[in-house]
């Protein structure tokens, strides 16, 4: 069972229902994610904190918890809290450009975006910078020859994992 709080209740929360004072802090974001759980109880408590990790932890400290570096974890699903901040879909587009490599052009989007919202996206941004001449939507996409990649929530966790396994066994 996993119970989110906001990072100011997030002390006397832990206090009063579990059994412990140990916390763990670890980034996420432009801020931290903090947790603490009773194993035995089968119980978490999960926040974000709008403020850096190092400020997280000393607010903790001063409320009378033991911080450490980490953080629980139910699952290799996302990360708790993360729904509290919104998720992140990155979306690059590689394109057939002037030069003679190819371009690419990267976006960030809260909501799984559309092949064509990213195009779209795309298409008026090199418009509004001069990048591109009058041409309409359609004949951008066929000269561009586009190619477009949307990378989930789940699968920038997945390769932040890889990357940390990796390092773990060097």
């Amino acid at each position: 069972m996993t119970l989110h709080v906001p990072f100011e209740q997030f002390s006397k929360t832990v206090q009063s229902l579990l059994e412990t004072k140990r916390v763990f802090v670890t980034p996420n974001g432009m801020g931290a994610l903090v947790t603490a759980a009773d194993p035995q109880k089968a119980t978490m408590i999960v926040c974000h904190a709008d403020v850096p990790p190092t400020q997280a932890k000393t607010k903790l400290t001063r409320s009378g918890l033991e911080v450490f570096d980490g953080a629980w974890k139910l699952s290799d699903e996302i990360e708790p809290g993360c729904e509290e901040r919104g998720d992140v879909f990155i979306a690059a587009v590689s394109y057939k450009s002037v030069e003679t490599m190819p371009g690419i052009w990267v976006d960030a989007y809260r909501a799984v975006p559309t092949q064509i919202q990213v195009l779209r996206a795309m298409y008026e941004e090199f418009r509004e910078t001069g990048e591109l001449p009058d041409v309409s939507f359609e004949e951008f996409v066929r000269l561009a020859e586009p190619n477009v990649v949307v990378v989930s929530p789940n699968e920038i966790e997945s390769f932040l994992d890889k990357k940390t396994e990796a390092q773990i066994r060097q």
